[in-house]
């Protein structure tokens, strides 16, 4: 991959930039690594996209795409999407109302203990693998209700991506969190220009977990767009 192009990633809900750290030695010195960050944990961290760039590569986990800029959608050559979904809840109206008590429950129980909401999530997410240990301390309880109030209603647009030449759809096998059917239902959105993988044994953590099974599905997909002109 011998044309400069910039990486730019988005996490999802309870992450921060830190996550995608691992990530930035698969990228060469020809990239250039932007790493968002909301602000749940410290200060938050806006990114820009640099204009000597020739190509452009997102990464998003999970909310993360919800909360990346459309501005920034645009503009991007290659979308990556770890566990995403263009709506968090089920469309049928009995599993929905389901979903929506299960979040409800949460930002409840959030406002009442949310170091225990925090570490059941993190766990949660993990699963089958095992979550690291931290220190449930120093977070915006504010920005991550606030978050959690926008994740029960959000429904991604999905004309911002459109101009994406390719985008990269992965979904851990064993999803808690987010069910494998909804990042199938965003290839079927995307069919002409994406392409769909399914990492076993794997959870909503995926690009985290399972770091080397996703890149040996992504890399050869960055090759094909970075050597276009």
């Amino acid at each position: 991959m011998d044309i400069k192009a910039q990486v730019l990633a988005w996490h999802g809900w309870a992450f921060d930039r830190t996550c995608w750290n691992p990530w930035e030695r698969l990228f060469t010195d020809q990239f250039s690594v932007s790493l968002w960050d909301r602000g749940y944990w410290g200060s938050p961290k806006k990114v820009e996209q640099e204009d000597n760039a020739n190509k452009r590569i997102l990464l998003t986990h999970s909310f993360g795409l919800h909360l990346c800029p459309n501005r920034q959608l645009k503009k991007a050559d290659v979308i990556v999407i770890f566990g995403g979904f263009r709506e968090f809840h089920p469309i049928a109206a009995q599993f929905r109302r389901r979903s929506k008590l299960i979040l409800n429950k949460m930002i409840k129980s959030m406002q009442e203990d949310p170091e225990k909401v925090l570490k059941e999530f993190i766990d949660n997410a993990f699963e089958p693998a095992e979550a690291p240990q931290i220190d449930f301390v120093n977070f915006d309880i504010a920005k991550l209700l606030h978050d959690l109030h926008a994740l029960n209603k959000s429904t991604l647009n999905i004309e911002p991506l459109q101009q994406a030449q390719k985008i990269c759809i992965l979904h851990g096998s064993s999803d808690g969190i987010v069910p494998k059917t909804k990042g199938r239902e965003l290839y079927n959105i995307f069919r002409d220009k994406a392409s769909y993988f399914e990492v076993k044994n794997a959870g909503h953590a995926l690009p985290f977990t399972h770091m080397e099974q996703c890149w040996a599905f992504i890399q050869p997909e960055l090759r094909q767009v970075l050597q276009r002109s």
